[in-house]
């Protein structure tokens, strides 16, 4: 049977949230660096738990900081070196037992492409959001993709998913369990290693989904 297994990518694949990294080291010379680290972090976790829509959450956190292509490439570079251990070596033996592996994350492909390629996703193989550009500075989102809003992450899978025989989401915030709640997936696994939400952790026992919170109980619940 072909599996198809989409990941998510901030706080899965990768043990921080890029866009967070990204408006993180734009913030680090202002004055008031400490409550605008601490308002995007707050940000951030309301739109992972479901509390503040997705796309209202990503606008919010892109208002607080400039960011420029200098920036988001040099953030690109460092999130290479930013994995979850024990991720890569997953993905290798999912492929070797023929595992068809997407990443669909509500990050931004400007700054994750470059890790997600060192993990061996494909361009046709990785979903995420776009930035609109003016000149060389961020001026927002794309709004017209599905993964700018809740909800996309199921439409995506479902565009994907095809022929295989299951399609299984992994992730830890609510935008990837509502893929799976909207019938979009087969199975759920919630990965609370990097970043635990109780939200998910509800959603998980309520719809007898299964939560990991190690890459070792995530490859035993993907039968590895």
């Amino acid at each position: 049977m072909t599996r198809l297994i989409a990941f998510d990518v901030d706080s899965t694949l990768l043990r921080v949230e890029s866009l967070d990294t990204a408006l993180e080291a734009a913030l680090a010379e202002r004055e008031d660096r400490v409550a605008a680290k601490t308002r995007l972090h707050e940000i951030t976790q309301a739109g992972m738990s479901g509390s503040m829509a997705l796309r209202d959450s990503l606008e919010a956190r892109l208002q607080l900081a400039a960011l420029d292509r200098e920036g988001v490439a040099a953030i690109a570079e460092h999130l290479r070196q930013r994995l979850t251990p024990g991720m890569a070596p997953l993905l290798s033996r999912l492929r070797s037992e023929g595992d068809t592996l997407h990443a669909i994350s509500g990050g931004f492909a400007d700054l994750l492409e470059p890790v997600l390629v060192d993990l061996g996703f494909g361009q046709g193989d990785i979903h995420a959001n776009r930035f609109v550009w003016e000149g060389d500075r961020v001026a927002g989102l794309d709004t017209g993709y599905p993964l700018s809003r809740n909800g996309g992450k199921a439409e995506i899978l479902t565009s994907i998913s095809g022929q295989a025989g299951e399609t299984i989401m992994v992730g830890d915030g609510m935008t990837d369990f509502e893929a799976y709640e909207a019938g979009a997936a087969d199975r759920f696994i919630g990965f609370g290693l990097i970043a635990r939400r109780d939200v998910v952790i509800a959603a998980c026992e309520w719809s007898g989904a299964r939560y990991v919170r190690t890459v070792d109980g995530l490859a035993k619940a993907l039968g590895v």
